[in-house]
């Protein structure tokens, strides 16, 4: 590829690609125990995972419950968590992550798709949520 061909190429497709917004912010301690209240009494937790090490994959078998979260980052025994949760029927992803005495909130809503595109050229079917 040189610098003249565009990445990722043009489409015929007329929507543009929509990313999900992403959100960013400096919390306190305060903050955190804050957040992880709210996450409690208001969502659906469905994943939390921790970040250990700077660099390299977190395992499968990684995810801890939001007590675990809690003392592991009071502690500073991780670099960040993501807790991953279901808040009025959107899928949230906030990741936390050490900075000095803060931390950084980088939150993101996603909107996975309910629907199922098949490979045999039939229509999108519907998969119930």
């Amino acid at each position: 590829m040189n610098s003249e061909t565009p990445f990722p190429p043009p489409t015929d497709d007329p929507a543009p690609i929509k990313l999900p917004d992403l959100n960013m912010t400096l919390l306190d301690a305060a903050q955190v125990d804050q957040l992880f209240r709210d996450i409690e009494l208001c969502a659906q937790i469905t994943e939390i995972i921790p970040k250990f090490a700077a660099r390299g994959y977190v395992p499968d078998t990684a995810a801890v419950t939001l007590p675990q979260a809690r003392e592991l980052l009071a502690a500073r025994a991780v670099r960040g968590l993501q807790l991953r949760y279901r808040y009025e029927g959107a899928d949230w992803w906030d990741t936390l992550m050490l900075v000095g005495n803060q931390f950084r909130l980088v939150r993101i809503r996603h909107s996975f798709s309910t629907e199922t595109t098949p490979t045999d050229g039939t229509e999108p079917t519907r998969v119930p949520e």
